[in-house]
């Protein structure tokens, strides 16, 4: 388990989200995942969320390579899940598809 340190840089764009449900001010890396933490501000069924949460590492073609999820979700029943948000020309490369359905093996927390 690894936790990722943010940057601002000249070629990536980062957005603060400031959330009163977590009492916190949120660091994410896309117009998208920006958007998505007010869907997620004001979701009913969401009781706390985190943007880039610790990542784990899983196996790929016989190499360990590291992921963190977009978002960790928790309901008001205490059950945690991941939310990876990604545009859709993205999400239809053949490539990404196969390193997704590795990462999903992940073991719950």
């Amino acid at each position: 388990m690894y936790r990722r340190k943010l940057k601002y840089s000249r070629v990536k764009n980062l957005f603060k989200f400031a959330s009163i449900k977590c009492k916190a001010s949120l660091t994410v890396e896309s117009s998208l995942e920006f958007d998505t933490c007010f869907h997620l501000e004001y979701s009913p069924s969401i009781a706390y969320f985190e943007a880039q949460p610790e990542g784990f590492y899983y196996n790929f073609e016989g190499k360990a390579c590291g992921y963190t999820p977009d978002f960790k979700l928790i309901n008001h029943d205490q059950q945690v899940s991941y939310l990876e948000v990604k545009p859709s020309r993205k999400t239809a490369q053949q490539d990404f598809r196969n390193r997704f359905k590795k990462r999903e093996s992940k073991p719950s927390p």
